[in-house]
């Protein structure tokens, strides 16, 4: 009889600690919060923070809208100052779970890494978008493009139909808040995409982003209500 309690004894520490491990492995992969260079969460929807680059002097400033003057259709591109004290233009982050199929904004809440995002500066009807355009002189056997990054895209509706408009944010270090935004999308499982990191392309004396397979370039994120301060 005591062999029976014995072994019942033995069965429920091993359900527990097994529950323990399984919890603790899930917890261990809980996506961490992006966050401002105060250390603040970024929030959903409402919040409004400026891209701004993470090199100290020379590195360049915010990020703003432009038109090539090379691109046939003049699309709306987005470009970073190449003055460091220069913000740039605010933007809003809205994660694909926050669209419900009546494309109404749910609640607020923040923003996590690896999280498919729509970005869109403030005010604009139109959200960030991919878009390969060839470059000049090349010749159409040697397709050589480069994939800027438009303002293009309509914001929301998940899928195939908008898969070139979701972004990403990537913390490149664990001892200051500097990220990467790339572009890999999960919004459609049979969708082929080329993955990428989003990097700056100088052309015509401007500094224009873009997709690439480049290490990408390091961002900080600066809440639009404050001034732009030494980070």
């Amino acid at each position: 009889m005591w062999r029976r309690y014995v072994l019942f004894g033995l069965l429920v520490l091993a359900s527990i600690f097994q529950t323990e491990a399984i919890g603790g492995s899930s917890s261990h992969h809980q996506p961490e919060a992006v966050v401002d260079i105060d250390g603040n969460q970024l929030q959903a929807g409402r919040g409004e923070y400026y891209i701004v680059s993470a090199i100290r002097g020379g590195g360049g400033g915010g990020v703003t809208i432009g038109k090539r003057e090379s691109s046939s259709s003049r699309t709306p591109t987005v470009r970073q100052h190449s003055y460091d004290m220069n913000l740039g233009s605010p933007v809003t982050f809205t994660p694909a779970s926050n669209f419900s199929d009546e494309m109404l904004i749910r609640e607020e809440n923040r923003i996590e890494e690896q999280t498919d995002l729509n970005i869109g500066f403030s005010g604009s009807k139109r959200v960030w978008q991919v878009e390969e355009e060839a470059n000049s002189g090349s010749s159409s056997s040697s397709r050589q493009t480069t994939r800027y990054v438009t303002l293009r895209g309509q914001p929301g509706h998940p899928g195939a139909s908008t898969v070139r408009n979701w972004f990403r944010i990537e913390r490149i270090s664990r001892s200051s808040p500097e990220y990467r935004i790339t572009y890999c999308p999960s919004v459609c499982e049979s969708c082929h995409v080329e993955c990428g990191n989003v990097g700056i392309t100088q052309k015509n004396e401007k500094r224009w982003l873009s997709v690439s397979q480049s290490e990408g370039f390091p961002f900080v994120f600066v809440r639009a209500r404050r001034r732009r301060s030494k980070h």
